[in-house]
């Protein structure tokens, strides 16, 4: 705001000098010729008067449906910036009841269980489209390997038996033109560079660009061995020239390249190969403010080669959706090449009062095999006086937990989830209690020497998760997790996370609220668990453990330094038995943002 009263200031103050050179100086200027202060002025208020000019961007392909309240969490980018997040895992881990399989520090596999699941935790989806597992694991994706620092937002959505994690990338709805840049380092020679561009027109034109560079070295001191690097790219292309019609063609390459690694008395298998992301999607319909009628028509294409393996995945089909102010139904249908030659679904959302949500959705998916997914899920969410609200999810029907694998059975599923909850500006608690049927989940194939995880039998399931914010500098958040009848292998019993945190814009000193700090002190832990069963049977043991982790961040307009380090207490167990979390790892850093 100041910036730019000073400016205008500056530019009347000059205006009636540019005016006489004008009219006495008719030779025009000579190009390359420096830039006067009246010059240099009209440009940074052409920039700050663009950057207030919204353009036509495209929809979500995702269905954006009234949810009720505990269904999804929503992660912006600046929360994401702000959260010491180095990868899509670090965001899970804020899940009540999720355990990462960290394989030890940054770059190393993460993949995440969640109520016995095992590998089918989570599903994974770029821009709405399914983001498969090929390569070497073609049965569970590593969250360490997404493009975090590509990402605009992530969406995870909550099912009492699985999570879908919903990945957009960057989506530039401004006229001037934005950019990032992101330089870090860390512990035993760690680093990370980050650099995104994106550009819109008038015409509707739009293209955007970025890159994504981590190089992590085994850690010294731990008896680790296996670096890591990956490079990873994106390049959109779009033309939206109004907010009824719009196309757009964009792809994700990396190419990561994770040595093996030791642990459980044998080596983790090593990850290396290239792999490419291509989605062109086009729509028409809708109106300015996302309601209305809709379709869209995607093409996407997935391939991986490396290491013996060359794969290539097709994907196509379309969508049709409605969308009113109170209300939204969706339709899609999809052909993949392999493994899931039919995706179909079927997804209503209906808000008739600020205090009742209900959902519903069909999904219908035939897999090779004669294998054949089918199943119902509903949700409804009551909201109460004084900030209390009611919610429940439930599904039924049946799943195939690993379509890749011919050898993986068509399981039935039978969950039921109830949650309660309290939020007001200050406080905000939540219990949730769950039910889920057997289920045999696939092993994680990072992990060779964990051959199996064992049938969870049916379950219970009680979490816990709040924050409480007595003023308006301090807050404390947290979860806790544990299984109520016995403790189904994949992740261990009594699990918690906390953190509290100081941050302030200090606005008595800076009214301008440019400046921004925020110093936070995390903890995670749980008591001994069984992971998994090794090649002879035996259980693999988790032991207890307990990891310390900080995170610094200050912020001048929009240039930040931070410091995010993990295991501060040197705890030797790590989230799997043999593989420790070296003391200190992390990284620290600048980011910075342009618009201009």
């Amino acid at each position: 705001m100041r910036g730019s009263l000073a400016a205008a200031l500056l530019l009347a103050s000059l205006a009636p000098a540019r005016a006489a050179a004008q009219d006495f100086d008719t030779i025009p200027k000579l190009p390359g010729a420096a830039a006067s202060p009246a010059d240099s002025a009209e440009d940074y208020l052409r920039q700050q008067a663009e950057a207030r000019i919204r353009v036509p961007a495209m929809p979500s392909l995702a269905s954006e449906g009234p949810l009720p309240a505990a269904s999804r969490l929503l992660f912006t980018r600046d929360s994401i910036d702000w959260s010491g997040a180095a990868t899509v895992g670090d965001l899970l881990a804020r899940v009540p009841g999720v355990h990462l399989w960290r394989g030890g520090g940054i770059g190393r596999p993460e993949p995440a269980e969640f109520r016995g699941r095992g590998g089918a935790s989570a599903e994974y989806y770029l821009d709405g489209m399914p983001y498969l597992a090929v390569g070497p694991d073609s049965v569970t994706v590593d969250p360490a390997l997404l493009p975090l620092g590509l990402l605009d937002h992530v969406e995870i959505e909550r099912w009492p038996g699985v999570l879908r994690v919903y990945l957009f990338t960057r989506r530039h709805d401004r006229l001037a033109a934005a950019s990032h840049l992101v330089l870090g380092a860390g512990p035993e020679k760690f680093a990370m560079y980050r650099a995104t561009l994106e550009r819109r027109f008038t015409s509707g034109f739009g293209f955007g660009a970025g890159a994504d560079y981590v190089k992590a070295p085994a850690a010294g001191g731990t008896g680790a061995t296996g670096e890591y690097q990956n490079t990873q790219y994106w390049i959109q292309g779009s033309y939206v020239p109004s907010a009824r019609f719009g196309l757009q063609v964009q792809y994700l390459g990396a190419t990561p390249d994770r040595d093996a690694f030791t642990g459980l008395g044998g080596a983790g298998e090593r990850h290396e190969g290239r792999r490419g992301d291509l989605q062109a999607r086009l729509f028409v319909g809708g109106r300015p403010d996302g309601t209305g009628p809709r379709f869209d028509v995607v093409y996407a294409r997935t391939a991986f080669d490396s290491a013996g393996i060359d794969q290539a995945i097709s994907q196509m089909g379309g969508a049709a959706s409605v969308r009113s102010a109170t209300w939204s139904a969706r339709a899609a249908a999809f052909h993949r090449t392999r493994w899931t030659p039919l995706d179909a679904s079927v997804t209503a959302s209906w808000s008739p009062a600020a205090v009742l949500t209900l959902a519903a959705e069909g999904v219908y998916r035939r897999h090779d095999g004669d294998r054949n997914a089918r199943w119902l899920g509903l949700r409804a969410g009551l909201g109460l006086p004084g900030g209390l609200y009611l919610s429940g999810a439930a599904r039924t029907g049946e799943d195939v937990a690993a379509p890749s694998l011919a050898s993986s059975p068509v399981q039935e599923i039978a969950e039921a989830e109830g949650t309660v909850g309290w939020k007001l500006p200050w406080i905000e608690v939540e219990a949730g209690y769950a039910r889920t049927k057997s289920f045999a989940p696939p092993a994680f194939q990072p992990y060779p020497a964990i051959v199996a995880i064992a049938p969870s039998g049916r379950s219970d399931w009680l979490t816990l998760s709040g924050r409480l914010a007595p003023v308006g500098w301090f807050s404390v958040r947290g979860w806790y997790a544990d299984p109520r009848n016995g403790t189904p292998q994949g992740s261990p019993p009594r699990h918690y996370l906390a953190a509290a945190a100081i941050r302030s814009k200090f606005l008595r000193r800076f009214p301008s609220g440019a400046f921004d700090i925020k110093l936070e002190l995390g903890i995670e832990g749980w008591e001994a668990g069984v992971l998994g069963q090794d090649a002879g049977g035996l259980p693999v043991v988790l032991p207890a453990a307990r990891h310390v982790r900080s995170l610094v961040q200050v912020q001048l307009e929009s240039f930040s330094v931070f410091w995010e380090s993990r295991n501060l207490g040197n705890e030797p167990n790590g989230f799997v038995p043999g593989l420790r979390v070296p003391r200190y790892n992390g990284f620290f850093g600048i980011r910075w943002g342009f618009s201009d």
